[in-house]
């Protein structure tokens, strides 16, 4: 049994704690809000993962507490707001040895986990361009303040680490130059971002226009397309002697790319679904998180080497550094920015 703690108990973190009812190996054993002493709670003897859904600027500090106190954490994204915050999670992660989840839900999607295989078993050929986005209609309120007294883009995650998922192994992102539409007050972003193997990254940001729901997820190789919205699409040019272009829409397309999901995923989405969760994202998402931990604490008692999240502590510090270098770029007229090293 995994007992967890489960800070912020505004809007995410009630959900949170109605969600993990559907995994049975998560005992959720506390919840506080930042009002109550959370310092005591991540003390506790036995807490073993600590979830934190406060607002964002209490992230970096209730991480850092938690892992110095032994535990592990999970943190809402973004996960951190500033480079020096990506620095210190990723130095106390180390340092203590605990792990430090990105709590992204969008790489869970499941039209996103079957083009990840695809991407795997090269139908789209060499990756050469990705699209995503962060675009919808959000109420005024908190999350719209918060944009509203940033020059960037203040929620990249959603958007950009399913894409960095689909980027060749050992590539990472090398700089940002990011545009604003207006500052101060509500804004849209868009940035473009050039990875050192040479792909191109659009995302954008835009909260603040009557839209509908868009993540865009647009992925553009030498054989192949897709996007999810607003229309799934798919077009793929198949290899060999007499080439033949497949192309779909709408369901037929959701159909095909969801047929390439790897089984042990069709049958985590099929047992959600079953349970009749709100989200399937999420149920996957905190689903892995609780079997990963589940082997963790196993090898951990045994002095056993424990394994990797799906969404480490690097992840975690290479997506949320967006929030800061996007502002840079914009407050220095859309110059490029450089993206800071996060070591392992």
């Amino acid at each position: 049994m995994i007992n967890t703690a489960i800070i912020g108990m505004g809007q995410r973190g009630r959900a949170t704690r109605d969600r993990l009812r559907f995994i049975p190996s998560i005992n959720v054993c506390v919840e506080c809000d930042t009002d109550k002493d959370w310092r005591q709670v991540v003390r506790q003897a036995d807490v073993d993962l600590v979830w934190i859904c406060t607002p964002w600027e209490w992230h970096a500090t209730m991480a850092v507490e938690a892992m110095r106190a032994g535990k592990d954490v999970a943190l809402e994204v973004p996960a951190v707001l500033t480079i020096a915050e990506c620095h210190t999670i990723v130095c106390v992660a180390q340092e203590t040895r605990r792990h430090c989840i990105i709590l992204e839900n969008c790489c869970y999607d499941t039209w996103h986990l079957g083009i990840v295989e695809m991407v795997r078993q090269g139908l789209f050929g060499r990756i050469k361009h990705l699209e995503g986005a962060y675009a919808h209609t959000v109420p005024d309120g908190w999350m719209r303040n918060q944009g509203r007294r940033h020059a960037g883009n203040p929620y990249p995650t959603h958007a950009l680490g399913p894409m960095c998922q689909l980027l060749p192994k050992g590539d990472t992102l090398d700089y940002i130059v990011s545009l604003s539409s207006q500052i101060p007050g509500d804004h849209t972003n868009t940035s473009l971002i050039r990875t050192q193997g040479g792909v191109s990254i659009l995302l954008h940001y835009d909260i603040s226009t009557p839209r509908p729901y868009n993540r865009m997820q647009t992925v553009c190789g030498v054989l192949g397309y897709a996007q999810k919205y607003p229309t799934p699409t798919i077009q793929i040019q198949t290899a060999g002697s007499n080439p033949e272009t497949v192309s779909m829409t709408g369901d037929q397309a959701v159909q095909y790319v969801e047929s390439h999901i790897p089984p042990k995923y069709k049958e985590m989405i099929e047992r959600g679904r079953q349970l009749g969760v709100a989200n399937v994202m999420n149920y996957m998402m905190d689903l892995r998180i609780a079997e990963v931990m589940e082997e963790v604490l196993a090898n951990r008692k045994d002095g056993r080497e424990e394994p990797s999240f799906d969404m480490d502590v690097y992840d975690a510090a290479l997506w949320s550094s967006v929030v800061e270098l996007t502002e840079q770029s914009v407050l220095k007229g859309s110059m490029p920015v450089k993206f800071p090293k996060f070591s392992k």
